[in-house]
């Protein structure tokens, strides 16, 4: 069964009107000689309607009831071919109220790839566009399921384009040069735009080598703010390796970094060295850790992963420094890792609402009002269980960063750490009908103040195929937010019903 697959955009300005800009991002995703057949497109429609106890999110004492009704067109694009994978993915989600008119909207969503082998084996060009709609701040209210109020919320349109050029040298190695052009824009916001250029180089030892294994990397990227921050970020660095049998593997990565970003730190630049090592000991499972050293200090990773039929576990722990625009969209990747599917078969199997509901349980939202460098440290944990009927999954999570340059404005929001559990069960009651159960607790610490923030969700829903194109579903929201700031403490319980239509 298909639903409506959001959280994306093409690039679409301030009105639905196509920038220049995204029109050549536009072209690299649609315009090749497949145009014209073997397209699959599925158009549909999604209406619902909510009743709600709280329809801001106000404190105690301040809540007013509502009734919402959402219309959802959108339009699916897929083709699949020996030289051009392409999907989009586009949605209109148009909100009314009935006594809060004044939160009616009307919002984008869109996911669009294209990945285009130009020349065989040799030359590619990837293109990507997404439109969100996310929580602007917070410190404000956040909801989940489309509930966060108008005032808290922003749209984010990214687009980029990447051709990639791939040689093998024999047997001897394989080498790839990248470029990339990416773009962040904001709509309904007080953030800045961004743009970023990055080139990148490997040189991978081939076939020749069996047990030694080598690299020779290289980057640089600059990123450009419309206030003029400005930041640039360059590597070049040498690995080298060697395999004991099929299980085990040490390596090590020596280097030079040259940066230039604002931060407080003395030195943002400077040789780095890294040692690893990974461990197989099953074909299902794999280890891998590594510690060195750059300018900010020591650094660590660790990752272990294990899947088996029907089980899946992976811990994983990393550090660093990266920009607020490093986040946007890297979320869906991790969320689809997590659930051990692709990002692709993510957006197939939920809906807008229930991938926003992931989202927030896994702590991966995205919220900040400044643009800045942050020094991260993020623990993962997350076990899957998957017994054909049922499937039974939990995370935990906790993620703090810290500003590079700011001390005053800005810094209540963004030092902060987040610590967080979920759980959900989804049950295939019948071979039409679906129930879930989802859950989730999240603590965030505003670091250097006295705020702490501690929000519950809870939704139970059932889904019922009543034919192969048209799908009803009931849910029951709660959501809870506690804080030290009694201004900033809700309580929201809602019912929604929808139907899906495709055609």
């Amino acid at each position: 069964m298909r639903v409506n697959r959001p959280e994306t955009t093409l690039g679409l300005g301030e009105h639905g009107v196509l920038r220049a800009g995204s029109w050549f991002v536009v072209l690299g995703l649609v315009a090749t000689p497949a145009l014209a057949s073997d397209w699959e497109i599925t158009p549909r429609v999604s209406v619902s309607a909510e009743v709600t106890d709280n329809v801001l999110l106000a404190p105690r004492g301040q809540e007013e009831s509502d009734l919402i009704g959402t219309v959802r067109p959108g339009i699916s694009l897929r083709r699949d071919g020996p030289t051009m994978d392409t999907r989009i993915d586009y949605s209109l989600n148009d909100r009314r109220y009935l006594n809060e008119s004044r939160e009616g909207r009307a919002t984008h969503s869109l996911r669009a790839r294209n990945d285009w082998e130009i020349v065989p084996d040799t030359l590619f060009l990837e293109a990507r566009a997404t439109r969100t709609e996310n929580a602007a701040s917070l410190l404000g209210p956040v909801g989940i399921g489309g509930s966060t109020p108008r005032d808290n919320l922003q749209e984010t349109t990214r687009y980029s384009i990447s051709p990639v050029l791939r040689t093998r040298y024999g047997s001897f190695a394989n080498q790839e040069i990248r470029y990339t052009y990416d773009e962040i824009r904001y709509h309904r916001s007080d953030r800045n735009n961004s743009d970023a250029h990055r080139a990148e180089y490997t040189l991978d030892s081939g076939a020749a080598f069996n047990r030694p294994f080598w690299q020779l990397a290289a980057f640089y990227e600059k990123e450009r703010y419309e206030d003029g921050v400005e930041g640039e970020f360059s590597q070049i660095s040498a690995t080298a390796g060697y395999r004991f049998g099929r299980s085990l593997r040490l390596f090590g990565t020596v280097g030079e970094e040259f940066n230039d970003y604002a931060t407080t730190r003395d030195d943002d630049d400077g040789g780095f060295w890294e040692v690893g090592a990974g461990w197989a000991p099953t074909r299902v499972t794999n280890i891998e850790a590594r510690y060195g050293e750059r300018f900010f200090g020591k650094t660590r990773a660790l990752s272990v992963d294990h899947r088996s039929r029907r089980a899946s576990y992976r811990v994983s722990y990393n550090e660093g420094i990266g920009s607020t625009r490093d986040r946007r969209g890297a979320q869906f990747d991790v969320l689809a890792e997590q659930l051990g599917t692709t990002v692709d078969d993510l957006f197939d199997q939920f809906t807008l609402d229930e991938i926003s509901l992931l989202l927030a349980l896994a702590g991966l939202t995205d919220e900040a009002l400044v643009e800045d460098y942050f020094f991260t440290q993020t623990w993962r944990a997350s076990w899957r269980y998957d017994t054909g009927r049922s499937v039974f999954g939990v995370n935990a999570f906790q993620a703090q960063r810290e500003s590079e340059i700011r001390s005053g404005f800005g810094l209540f929001e963004d030092n902060n750490r987040r610590t967080g559990v979920n759980a959900s069960w989804q049950w295939r009651y019948g071979p039409r009908t679906t129930t879930e159960l989802a859950t989730g607790y999240t603590r965030t610490r505003f670091l250097g103040t006295d705020r702490e923030d501690d929000r519950w969700y809870l939704r139970a829903g059932v889904t019922r195929e009543i034919t192969p194109d048209l799908s009803a579903r009931l849910s029951y929201r709660h959501q809870r937010q506690d804080s030290d700031s009694a201004a900033n403490e809700y309580r929201e319980n809602s019912i929604i019903g929808t139907l899906t239509k495709e055609f």
